[in-house]
């Protein structure tokens, strides 16, 4: 009986890659704050040359960059967050790039500024609503720079 034991394979995760991501929980826009960090998981193996470089259900880090919640006169929540990295088999940190997440919710504004004025002037403070990324929400970030990985 012989075994044939299968080494580390260096392989070169390019630029540009795609890295499949989907939220792990709902964000909204009146719970998180600019700096946070998000966690994310990478929705599907990543391979170079049929080696697995980056696991089905890593975790990639996300950091809020701008939050508002809705505010009165109909004004809509908006959120924008963007995907930092992601660890690779062998722990190195891959930086991912365009891979933004940015929504906002429901402007109310016309609406609370026509009732405020036809009906009554306490429409006027209707609020618009704060933006939501539902859990399980899909989207891709991209490997920043060319890395040498040892694949496992």
């Amino acid at each position: 009986m012989s075994f044939r034991m299968r080494g580390n394979a260096e392989v070169v995760l390019s630029a540009g890659t795609p890295i499949p991501m989907e939220t792990m929980s709902l964000i909204r826009s009146d719970q998180v704050i600019p700096g946070q960090v998000i966690d994310f998981r990478v929705k599907y193996d990543v391979k170079v040359e049929d080696q697995v470089v980056i696991p089905a259900g890593s975790i990639a880090k996300g950091q809020v960059m701008r939050a508002q919640k809705a505010k009165g006169l109909g004004k809509e929540g908006f959120v924008e967050i963007q995907i930092k990295s992601v660890q690779a088999v062998d722990q190195q940190e891959v930086f991912l790039t365009g891979g933004n997440l940015y929504q906002e919710g429901e402007d109310k504004q016309t609406l609370a500024i026509v009732l405020g004025i036809v009906v009554c002037i306490l429409f006027l403070t209707m609020k618009g609503k704060n933006a939501e990324v539902p859990a399980g929400f899909e989207f891709n970030a991209h490997v920043a720079t060319n890395m040498t990985i040892v694949a496992k």
